[in-house]
């Protein structure tokens, strides 16, 4: 196993820059799948807000806003609250968790808990307007008479699909 002496041969900017870029790629990421959920629930359950919020402009200042992200909750490593440093049970340089657990619990809650409950919040959204447009559907469907309306296959496909 290779130690921190032989990986970085005492270039402590090596593993500082590695550290930094991960966490910033990583809040990125997270933030990213965040906005694409806003993205699709605007779209599927409230259309008449996608066309306003998602415009060009305000999409590009989304994206360049995850990557600002990124960069904020890394800045308390180089600002003295927490640091990086090599990490020797996994062989990353990353942030050390056990420095400042205050950093800890907020990179964590804003960093990582925070987008994952925005996506999740969003497709559960997503799924209960998608389920309740369906049951709409159905009853609008099953009030048609049979002699004018679908066959009872079709709504049977209906159901299926949806």
């Amino acid at each position: 196993m290779m130690g921190e002496e032989q990986l970085l041969s005492g270039q402590q900017w090596l593993c500082t820059a590695a550290a930094s870029f991960c966490i910033i790629s990583c809040v990125s990421s997270l933030s990213t799948i965040a906005f694409i959920s806003i993205n699709r629930y605007l779209y599927i359950c409230c259309n008449s807000a996608y066309d306003i919020v998602f415009t060009r402009r305000h999409t590009i200042i989304i994206v360049l806003s995850t990557w600002l992200a990124g960069v904020a909750l890394d800045s308390p490593n180089h600002l003295g609250w927490s640091s990086h440093w090599f990490d020797t049970k996994t062989q990353k340089c990353i942030w050390d968790r056990t420095t400042a657990y205050h950093y800890t619990i907020f990179f964590v809650t804003v960093g990582m808990l925070l987008p994952l409950a925005i996506t999740t919040i969003c497709y559960c959204r997503i799924f209960a307007h998608i389920r309740f447009v369906k049951h709409r559907l159905l009853r609008t469907m099953l009030k048609v008479s049979p002699a004018t309306g679908p066959s009872y296959k079709f709504y049977t496909g209906v159901t299926y699909f949806m």
